[in-house]
């Protein structure tokens, strides 16, 4: 019994941890040049500028983004 409850306190603890915050990869947020990406409709990767506009990156620094 103890056995099993510690499994599933282990994988509750597992589980909540994956799921906090959906921009973050394993480096921290889902990031480019301090700037937070994006994944357009489309699936273009961007950030927005200071004057809000979208600003494209590579693909390849959204691959683990939502």
């Amino acid at each position: 019994m103890k056995k099993s409850l510690l499994f599933i306190l282990l994988a509750l603890t597992v589980y909540s941890c994956e799921g906090s915050g959906s921009d973050e990869n394993s480096s921290g947020y889902c990031s480019y040049n301090g700037h937070t990406l994006h994944v357009g409709e489309k699936g273009g990767c961007y950030y927005l500028s200071s004057g809000g506009n979208k600003e494209y990156v590579d693909k390849k620094y959204c691959l683990s983004c939502n």
